[in-house]
């Protein structure tokens, strides 16, 4: 059996915990996130009422990048968004066979 390893969609204490982050710092940044709609489309942060899923590509992007995200000037040299290179990097294509 083949299984392609990755989650692409985490809750706020799964983010502090996966990046060594506080809980408070998640939120700050994916209430940013939110205004990065054009950046991110509509499936960058799924969110039913106080209950907030996270796509893990995106908030990887935009951690990576929130400094010069934030900055206007900043915001023209920020490479376009690549969601497969981040799985990539992130090992989400590797196999594992069992």
């Amino acid at each position: 059996m083949r299984i392609l390893h990755g989650n692409a969609i985490a809750t706020i204490p799964q983010l502090a915990e996966q990046f060594h982050i506080c809980d408070r710092t998640v939120r700050t940044i994916v209430r940013e996130m939110e205004d990065q709609k054009d950046r991110y489309g509509n499936y960058g942060i799924l969110s039913d009422g106080n209950l907030k899923r996270v796509n893990i590509l995106a908030f990887t992007d935009y951690y990576n990048y929130r400094d010069m995200l934030k900055s206007k000037n900043g915001k023209k040299h920020v490479p376009p968004y690549n969601p497969q290179e981040i799985a990539k990097a992130m090992g989400f294509y590797m196999e594992i066979m069992v």
